[in-house]
């Protein structure tokens, strides 16, 4: 959430902790996208991994990018 609060990134949270019927919520997603673990950041729709990866992806100047194009920059 840092980065993409330093990036002024328009997100969206669901703490599943949180929510009613979270741990559903938990193993659809790792259905979906085949990653147990939380965070599970999406953009544009696409699961694009969890705190790691979209920190390689910003490191390597791919974040930003992918953010413009789904409207979230």
């Amino acid at each position: 959430k840092t980065l993409l609060k330093e990036l002024g990134a328009k997100f969206d949270v669901v703490e599943l902790d949180q929510v009613a019927g979270g741990s559903e919520q938990q193993d659809a997603l790792e259905d979906l996208t085949g990653q147990s673990t939380v965070p599970n950041v999406f953009v544009g729709g696409k699961s694009i991994g969890g705190n790691s990866d979209v920190r390689k992806l910003h490191k390597a100047g791919n974040l930003e990018p992918l953010l413009k194009q789904s409207g979230a920059l």
